[in-house]
């Protein structure tokens, strides 16, 4: 139980945190672009890939089904 508990805080966490980093990163670098910022430009690239892994891992709608469409002897 507690173990579910904490994989679901875990997963809202890592959905905050990853939002977070893709607005950083797009605001980053579209702040950067105009100034010819190189460097602020990759790192604008490396907040939104970093944020969308922190997503993609976070788990969401897809775990969730996947538990509900799952027979009961399997989980």
């Amino acid at each position: 139980m507690t173990n579910e508990r904490a994989r679901s805080v875990g997963g809202y966490v890592m959905r905050i945190l990853g939002v977070v980093a893709i607005v950083v990163g797009i605001l980053g670098f579209f702040a950067s672009l105009p100034q010819g910022n190189l460097v602020g430009v990759v790192l604008g690239i490396v907040f939104i890939a970093g944020g969308a892994i922190l997503l993609k891992r976070s788990g969401g709608v897809g775990r969730a089904r996947e538990a509900a469409s799952a027979p009961d002897g399997t989980r």
